[in-house]
């Protein structure tokens, strides 16, 4: 009896919402969250005056997430009355996702309990992010909502913790390389010394005479390292982003000629990229903050495929301090 009402709630929400036909099913695609089992309600849902429809218990395995990120979840658990969970990130978005509620909790009587599995989309910015939950009534009105931080991370950035306190120093410079399509692309920065940082030399601690690397010179803040090799091999790992990393000033300024490789096609046509140069800058007040100084846009195509043979397609000349 409970699932009949509840989908006739359902329905009442997509009504409420003018759901008309084809075009609306792409409504919530571009919400910077995304629940796959869940019903979009663009704009705000009606308030019930009083506090006794909430949100009772939070449970999240992680408040760190990454840009794009998928099969997320979070869990709770709702007083009595409550219908739905309608869930939005806050200051971001157009509307509400809402969720049935499961049934009334044994171990904690007169709550019930939810569980609502959610996608990040790819155009949040890096930085802390509240999650607004709310328990949802018969009538489709909600409570007060209840807020969950969370810190989110740019996969192309990365910057740490960095990203969420100004009070924590980011890595001083950062050459960043993404791309739109699962293909293997890989980023190479040549060092003014002549080294060249990729796939194949993933940091610039130089062995001598092919000895091990030293853990002293791996230690060194001042020596560039490639974070990952993404779509190795076509081993899609859905982050088409790669990036050099210097967590201190590099003792030579530059430049540092940066090049792209398309490695393989992976069987697309081709790919768009952008390459950008980020710095770290402190303030007066000692906090600290992330600036792009320099970016770059282009294009590669199957005839561009070298295999790790070619050069690469030169892009821009990067200054580090």
């Amino acid at each position: 009896m409970r699932d009949r009402v509840m989908l006739g709630f359902v329905l009442v929400l997509a009504l409420a919402s003018g759901c008309t036909g084809e075009v609306d099913a792409l409504v919530g695609l571009l919400e910077p969250i995304r629940v796959e089992d869940g019903t979009f309600h663009p704009g705000e849902l009606e308030v019930v005056d009083g506090d006794a429809l909430r949100i009772t218990s939070i449970e999240s395995p992680s408040g760190l997430a990454v840009v794009g990120q998928q099969d997320r979840s979070l869990g709770g658990r709702t007083t009595e009355d409550a219908w739905a969970v309608a869930l939005r990130m806050q200051g971001l978005g157009s509307g509400w996702w809402v969720l049935p509620v499961d049934d009334l909790e044994p171990q904690f009587p007169g709550e019930r309990g939810f569980f609502v599995p959610y996608d990040l989309g790819t155009g949040i910015p890096a930085g802390t992010h509240a999650l607004e939950l709310a328990a949802v009534g018969e009538d489709g009105r909600r409570g007060a909502p209840f807020e969950l931080d969370l810190c989110v991370q740019d996969d192309a950035v990365p910057i740490g913790l960095g990203a969420c306190d100004p009070t924590i120093p980011p890595p001083a410079a950062i050459v960043s390389l993404v791309w739109d399509r699962p293909v293997d692309l890989d980023l190479r920065v040549h060092t003014p010394d002549g080294q060249e940082l990729g796939w194949k030399a993933p940091t610039a601690a130089a062995p001598a005479d092919d000895a091990p690397i030293p853990d002293e010179a791996l230690d060194d803040p001042t020596l560039g390292r490639l974070d990952r090799d993404s779509n190795a091999g076509c081993i899609v790992d859905g982050r088409n982003a790669e990036a050099v990393v210097w967590q201190e000033p590099p003792a030579d300024a530059g430049p540092y000629p940066v090049y792209v490789d398309l490695f393989e096609a992976c069987g697309q046509r081709g790919t768009n990229f952008a390459v950008s140069i980020y710095r770290r800058r402190q303030r007066d007040d000692g906090t600290w903050s992330f600036e792009e100084t320099d970016r770059k846009t282009g294009a590669l195509d199957q005839l561009h495929v070298s295999g790790g043979a070619g050069p690469g397609l030169y892009v821009l000349a990067a200054t580090l301090r």
